[in-house]
Formats: C-alpha cells, structure tokens, sequence
C-alpha cells in the first residue's frame, strides 16, 4: 500500500501559493534567478558553495508593511545537498518604485545567505527548519510549529542506519511526507508572523 502525502517542496509551494491568495499578492518575475548561499565547502586550494535559487516572488501587504515572499530551491555545488528548498520573505520599501520593483526584491533576496530571512526551509530528507537566530522570522515559525508538527505527519523519515553518504549523513530511504492540512496552518500562521 503506497502512502500518500505532500513532499517537503509540494509542501512550501502549495502554502506560498495559498498565502498568496489569502493575501491578493502580485506576482513578481525576476530578471534573472537571484542566488543566496546556503552552505560552503572551501579550502585554499578550491571552492564548492551551494545556493538557494529564486526565479519569482509574490508581493504582499501585511502588518503595514509590503513584503516579498519567494520559493527559493537548492542549486550550486554539492554543499546543497542536504537542502531541498525554502521560503523567504523580505520587507520592502513602502516608497520604492513599482519599476525598479523586481531589483530591489532580487538585492533583497540576495542577502537570504544560511536562510537568515527564510520563514522555513526544508532538507532533502523532508524535514522542516527554520533559522533560530534572535529576531529571525524563523524562530517564530518553530514556536508554532514545534508543538504541533507530530499531527501533521502523513509518513515518518526512514533511514538505513548502516549506510552514510560521503558528508556523514545517514542514506535517506524513504522521506517525510506531511497531510495536506499542513498548507492552510502554514499560511495562516505565516500571516500571523507578518502582521
């Protein structure tokens, strides 16, 4: 019998695309995909850095303030791996020009690096986290979620404890999926934290 539920990524896109509703936001395209890095993997002698990668947001006004929101989803070198994808959100000027709009969503975007502005984001294993540093949107979204998250799961992770990937991280078997009423809480307490 196959279980059924939403991935991680159906997960947050579906809950953008209802708080974009809930809220009448304009859809953005940016002029090209705006890059936030996420992880790192250097040394002197080469570079590996992966990204998180947006290609549009949503405009919205909420708590007297317009904000950007965006479905950022891993790219870049191997250092990513662990990542799956993300929602940012990021305050806007209230005087900025609706031309330059996209531009400055993209700057915006641009300094989401370790998911700073990220309201959640989600691992390749399907499981969800949020930034936990003081003032960050994120550690909002883990004091409403935390207590309640064991609800919302439609299939736990399964992992195969006796094999590891090359940067130690137990090979997934089969990842997290989580019942669909998890998008409508998503999006109304996404609101909640924007107001």
């Amino acid at each position: 019998m196959e279980e059924t539920g939403l991935s991680a990524r159906e997960l947050l896109t579906e809950a953008l695309n209802n708080l974009q509703l809930r809220l009448k936001g304009t859809a953005v395209e940016l002029p090209k995909k705006v890059l936030a890095e996420i992880a790192d993997d250097s040394d002197w002698h080469r570079s590996r850095t992966g990204y998180t990668g947006y290609k549009s947001a949503i405009v919205v006004k909420c708590g007297g303030k317009r904000w950007a929101i965006a479905l950022g989803i891993k790219c870049g070198g191997y250092p990513a791996d662990p990542y799956n994808c993300d929602i940012a959100a990021v305050p806007l000027s209230s005087n900025g020009e609706e031309a330059k709009l996209a531009e400055e969503i993209s700057a915006a975007l641009k300094r989401n690096s370790y998911f700073r502005h990220s309201l959640i984001y989600a691992m390749d294993s399907g499981e969800l986290a949020a930034c936990s540093y003081v003032g960050c949107l994120g550690q909002r979204v883990l004091d409403f979620l935390r207590p309640r998250i064991r609800e919302f799961i439609a299939r736990d992770l399964k992992i195969d404890p006796t094999i590891w990937t090359m940067d130690l991280r137990p090979v997934v078997r089969s990842t997290i999926l989580y019942k669909r009423e998890l998008v409508a809480f998503l999006s109304e307490n996404f609101q909640t934290i924007l107001s």
